[in-house]
């Protein structure tokens, strides 16, 4: 058996992109993950979601420039991939308001840990 946690569409503001205006102004991410937990966890032990989310948040308060989705997709897999109950994890990174004619644009990864 396997378990899935699933973060659905956290929406935030950042500051990322290479072209101009979006150096000057955060603008809207939306990130999904699927976590994959390993099998064989002690009874009532769980990876938590919250521990990632909050990760992001302070990501998106401390202001900082990422140039690509890609990056932030990568840096993503870096912070769950310290814990090793998780086997691998799917990231979406989003920007929904690059084009009036798409829901938004990005970029999706998989990566197993180790």
């Amino acid at each position: 058996m396997t378990t899935t946690i699933r973060i659905d569409r956290l929406t935030l503001p950042m500051m990322i992109g290479i072209l101009d205006f979006e150096r000057k102004a955060p603008q809207t991410v939306v990130i999904s993950i699927d976590i994959d937990v390993r099998d064989g966890l002690a009874a009532g032990e769980f990876v938590s979601y919250a521990p990632v989310v909050e990760h992001l948040i302070a990501l998106s308060d401390s202001g900082r420039h990422i140039d690509l989705v890609e990056e932030l997709a990568d840096e993503i897999f870096v912070f769950l991939f310290t814990d090793a109950r998780i086997a691998s994890a799917t990231v979406t990174v989003m920007k929904p308001d690059i084009f009036p004619q798409a829901e938004g644009v990005g970029v999706t990864e998989m990566r197993e840990n180790g």
